[in-house]
């Protein structure tokens, strides 16, 4: 008889996770149901909807540049739950946000400069593409050498995975920017070519 292969930690935690959204469930249900026949917490609803309608309106208002309370809220909840995590290396976390941060710059930067750069010309943007890409190996070794000799190799690895990781989700964005342009300007021909 064979024997029974041990459940991997993974399957472990989606079993958990399976068996507590089903209790969840159920008891939202049975709250549903009780709510929806007796109403017994009408009160307490119609305050909760007013509470929660301001609070939305609170969290919506725009503080600066179009970000919102709510925008910080989560980032700041994200942020505490991740470092109060007993299974998150606090040191790592820290150095990923502040590389995550740098190749989410980077791509802001350099997706604003081919932008610009493409609508002056393919030499400029020939040209250009070279110095972006001398200029960033440059600011790479400043910071890779900025620190300990034992973690330059370290840091210089993982900040040239975070800038082409950048720059690789922008090629996505365009990307997808250039098939939703393709996409309006087919569909006005697709409906004319249709019989009907």
């Amino acid at each position: 008889m064979a024997q029974k292969r041990p459940k991997s930690r993974l399957e472990r935690f989606l079993s958990q996770l399976m068996f507590v959204c089903i209790v969840l469930l159920i008891g939202a249900g049975v709250f549903a149901l009780i709510q929806a026949t007796l109403h017994p917490l009408d009160p307490v609803v119609s305050q909760a909807e007013v509470t929660l309608s301001m609070l939305d309106k609170t969290l919506s208002s725009s503080l600066f540049s179009g970000v919102s309370l709510g925008t910080i809220v989560v980032i700041l909840t994200i942020l505490t739950l991740s470092m109060a995590g007993r299974g998150v290396h606090k040191r790592q976390y820290m150095v990923s946000y502040w590389r995550g941060i740098l190749s989410s710059g980077i791509f802001f930067l350099s997706d604003a400069f081919y932008r610009f750069v493409r609508s002056k010309g393919m030499l400029y943007y020939s040209a250009s593409l070279a110095l972006f890409i001398a200029v960033m190996l440059i600011l790479v070794e400043i910071i890779s050498r900025w620190g300990s000799v034992t973690e330059e190799r370290e840091r210089r690895t993982e900040l040239l995975a975070s800038i082409v990781s950048g720059l690789s989700f922008g090629l996505l964005v365009q990307a997808g920017e250039t098939v939703v342009a393709l996409i309006k300007m087919r569909l006005p021909q697709l409906f004319h070519a249709l019989p009907f």
